[in-house]
């Protein structure tokens, strides 16, 4: 007697995979396998710094309309990352970015069967070190602009978001590079 039925087949049942969900706007969000989840820890250590960002910059851009806060506050956050709407335009930010793609490219290697979830994380780290390393280069702008009532701050900060750039666009360029060129091949 094999899965409670006389002579059936002694196999397991197959893994329950997910359903795609209906998504945003229309849009369908791929299945998600946890079974493939489980085996790379890296992916998902990704996956997290991507969610991090994602609420820090929600709550960046809450901050930024706090009562009694000049506009230049509003924009860049302050000193050294504060948090305003371009608050994530930093080099901790641009490394976290960076650290998300390596961690992504040690845990799906280059197989020509990458799950979708890879295939989206792959773009929305792009998207997000793009916009890490535009946010960065405004809040340089910004710091410029400042120069003259706080020489001091201004330029260390300027030269903080300035510091973000390269690093952000290596993380922007590195998840387009690894990233797919092609959707993923079905599975048989």
């Amino acid at each position: 007697m094999a899965n409670g039925v006389p002579g059936g087949d002694p196999s397991p049942p197959p893994p329950r995979q997910a359903q795609p969900g209906p998504g945003l706007g229309g849009m369908q969000l791929p299945p998600i396998d946890p079974q493939a989840l489980s085996k790379t820890p890296w992916v998902v250590g990704a996956a997290a710094i991507l969610a991090a960002l994602v609420i820090y910059w929600l709550g960046s851009i809450i901050a930024a309309f706090a009562s009694g806060l000049p506009f230049r506050a509003r924009i860049t956050g302050g000193f050294f990352g504060g948090q305003g709407f371009l608050g994530p335009g930093n080099f901790t930010w641009g490394l976290a970015m960076l650290l998300a793609v390596a961690l992504l490219v040690l845990g799906s290697g280059r197989e020509p069967d990458r799950s979708s979830v890879v295939s989206l994380l792959y773009q929305l780290l792009l998207a997000a070190s793009a916009l890490i390393a535009a946010a960065a280069a405004v809040n340089a702008i910004v710091e410029v602009t400042d120069i003259a009532s706080s020489p001091d701050a201004a330029l260390a900060s300027f030269v903080e978001y300035l510091a973000a750039i390269p690093i952000a666009g290596a993380a922007a360029l590195w998840a387009w590079r690894a990233g797919p060129a092609r959707p993923p091949a079905p599975k048989p």
